[in-house]
């Protein structure tokens, strides 16, 4: 981006950055899963798509402007880029699992394990501290995302396994979720409110893609309307998602047989 002021085009152009670990592994991850699927006889349909999407997700989330934004310039990016690999990623892994896959140690579907597995990961890793950490170690930032992905599948196991009968009846579900949906709440509104200056990087970024006059001119991103856009994205869409898997629940509650409602 040299020769005239960077436009927004100009960004989405050309701010990719096609890592080779990342585009590697994701075509390992879905080799990986349809070869499981063929031993398992398992067709390949709606499930197969699923998780195919959910690994698109993930590599746009990590190859995408979204990855070069979160990294140098913009909190809120950073905290979009979260939230893709922790909630709907493995949303999408979970709701794409073969459903022949054979049964997994019992502890993947033991909620008392898997909340706060997926949900204290996720806080955790917004601690000022660990964050920082993270965007100047390269080995810390890739564990970062690789926790992301493995509590977050974990999180929702209980929630969209395969086994549907295995799955966590409604109530303690919905507790399940709502509280999830909470801390998650919690977590924006003190990003939302929070002293600015908690993430050093973004407050005089150093502008290696020439794009900072974009950001603060054009887009009107000053590091206080970052920090606020940061704590809403966690706030409003990180709840959609738990509220949405809330309403599945309950909407599949309601049209079972009152026989089969136990399982729902």
């Amino acid at each position: 981006m040299t020769g005239h002021s960077p436009t927004t085009t100009d960004l989405l152009l050309t701010a990719w950055d096609a890592e080779p670990s990342v585009v590697i592994g994701c075509a390992l991850l879905l080799a990986a899963y349809f070869t499981l699927a063929r031993r398992l006889d398992c067709r390949f349909d709606r499930r197969a798509a699923t998780f195919a999407g959910g690994v698109g997700v993930l590599l746009l989330a990590l190859i995408s402007p979204l990855d070069a934004l979160g990294d140098g310039y913009l909190l809120s990016a950073h905290v979009a880029q979260h939230f893709l690999l922790a909630l709907v990623v493995p949303a999408l892994f979970v709701l794409g699992a073969p459903l022949n896959l054979p049964r997994l140690p019992g502890w993947f579907s033991n909620s008392r394990i898997t909340w706060p597995l997926g949900v204290g990961v996720m806080l955790l890793w917004h601690l000022p501290v660990l964050f920082n950490a993270a965007l100047t170690n390269e080995p810390l930032h890739i564990a970062q995302h690789l926790s992301f992905l493995a509590s977050g599948t974990l999180f929702w196991w209980p929630i969209f396994r395969p086994d549907q009968s295995r799955r966590l009846s409604t109530a303690p579900a919905v507790t399940y979720l709502f509280t999830a949906c909470t801390a998650c709440s919690l977590l924006g509104a003190a990003l939302t409110f929070g002293p600015i200056g908690a993430y050093p990087a973004y407050l005089h970024p150093a502008d290696t893609l020439g794009i900072l006059p974009l950001i603060r001119d054009v887009w009107g991103f000053d590091a206080r309307s970052d920090q606020q856009l940061a704590g809403m994205l966690m706030w409003v869409p990180g709840c959609f998602v738990y509220l949405s898997a809330i309403l599945v629940k309950v909407r599949v509650f309601y049209q079972e047989p009152v026989s089969g409602r136990v399982a729902a």
